[in-house]
């Protein structure tokens, strides 16, 4: 007696009447359901299938049921995660953050700032200059161990003036051997707006840089 075959997963990807699973994509529950109803209807009566390898084909059911549930459940915390973080940085606008960049805006009066300072140093020390590149000022720090190192500018220049609101920026080295070794500075900076992109939300800050919002390390 001719007993037709088990139809192959790709000729259901094909045929499929829900056409829930497309040719590539992967397999769904609802293809899954008419492959195990297609192999019940089309064993052989001589030679049926074991209970084992129902009991096996329904745990991988489960399974694939599962993941997908897994990843519709994860998609959804992701947007939520999201859209958390983007309000949380829709709040940061006009507020004062300590960001890594070497560029700060200054209304007059100084600023403060922290050097990611990743040896020990002899002489560590702060050049601070304006927006023509002209030093205004050079802050000997002293000896300093490796780590985080505070430091202010009370916002006046080398001859003792007050120097001028606008856009300074800031080097932080120590000298080895005559050899400068600079150091990455983390400077205060105002947020003017935030910007919402496809690999996050990133802060617009007043002194022209874009930080992403997660790079912000303390907010003032």
């Amino acid at each position: 007696m001719d007993v037709a075959g088990i139809r192959s997963l790709s000729d259901l990807q094909q045929s499929s009447a829900g056409g829930s699973v497309n040719n590539g994509e992967e397999l769904g529950k609802t293809a899954f359901l008419e492959l195990m109803l297609a192999q019940i209807r089309n064993q052989s009566p001589l030679d049926p299938s074991k209970n084992e390898e129902f009991v096996a084909q329904l745990a991988q059911f489960s399974s694939v049921e599962g993941i997908q549930n897994l990843n519709e459940s994860m998609s959804t915390m992701a947007d939520a995660f999201k859209s958390s973080l983007t309000l949380n940085a829709a709040a940061m606008v006009g507020r004062s953050v300590m960001v890594p960049t070497s560029q700060v805006y200054s209304e007059g009066g100084g600023f403060a700032g922290v050097i990611d300072n990743t040896e020990v140093s002899a002489s560590l020390n702060v050049e601070i200059t304006d927006g023509v590149g002209r030093v205004v000022r050079m802050i000997d720090l002293g000896g300093r161990a490796e780590g985080s190192v505070r430091f202010t500018w009370d916002g006046k220049a080398d001859d003792g003036t007050d120097a001028p609101a606008g856009l300074y920026s800031v080097r932080a080295f120590n000298e080895v051997n005559g050899e400068a070794r600079e150091f990455d500075v983390q400077m205060p900076d105002r947020v003017v707006s935030v910007s919402i992109k496809p690999e996050g939300a990133v802060a617009n800050l007043a002194g022209g840089d874009s930080v992403p919002v997660a790079a912000i390390k303390e907010i003032l």
